[in-house]
């Protein structure tokens, strides 16, 4: 319960912070402000120099969001609806693989815990919900009615596929991809760099070539 009402406090802030910043121009330029004075008396505990330009950032924010939710609502609702859905998919197959049958807890049980998981972590309190998530679904599906072993294994089956292999997936694409500025000579990365620069100064050249 307190996680529930933590997760939800913290997901109706963001909406209205949100919802402010969105409203005017001067509003996330305030919030900006607002976010870097905190932000400034948090690093000087480490003797760290103030922060600076956040006011900036969030009107930038703010401008591409406006644009991007203009534009790609229908895309964004859809994927979004796609990806929740994909995740439900796994946690049922990972409770179904375990040996939880629909008997004991069925799928609109299923449904109803993991939504309410991703309600109450639609703010991460630690990185990735790491723990968090955990806690919650495994609270919620024992208190449907399923056997703590089997929910306990069922829970870290579906972090696994989740949160754990996407990591991992994630490290070895950042490593190829990055494997050909690691192999090249310096005098290749300097030529590069050189025709970098001058496409990034003759952009009408490059466009006609």
């Amino acid at each position: 319960m307190v996680a529930a009402l933590v997760g939800i406090a913290g997901l109706l802030a963001a909406i209205v912070v949100f919802a402010l910043m969105l409203r005017s121009e001067e509003q996330a330029r305030r919030f900006g402000l607002l976010a870097a004075r905190v932000a400034s008396r948090l690093v000087r505990l480490v003797r760290r120099p103030p922060v600076a330009g956040w006011e900036l950032a969030t009107v930038n924010f703010r401008d591409r969001t406006i644009d991007l939710v203009g534009h790609r609502w229908i895309a964004i609702t859809v994927w979004s609806l796609v990806s929740h859905l994909s995740l439900y998919a796994v946690l049922l197959v990972a409770l179904r693989d375990v040996g939880v049958s629909e008997a004991e807890v069925g799928w609109a049980e299923v449904l109803a815990v993991f939504a309410f998981a991703r309600l109450v972590t639609a703010i991460p309190l630690t990185p990735g919900g790491a723990g968090f998530v955990e806690g919650v679904l495994f609270t919620g599906l024992v208190g449907a009615g399923g056997d703590q072993a089997q929910m306990a294994a069922a829970v870290l089956v579906y972090r696994a596929l989740t949160w754990a292999l996407p990591i991992l997936v994630g490290i070895g694409c950042y490593l190829w991809w990055r494997r050909r500025s690691w192999t090249t000579a310096p005098q290749d990365r300097a030529a590069r760099g050189r025709d970098q620069a001058t496409v990034t100064a003759n952009p009408h050249r490059q466009a006609k070539g």
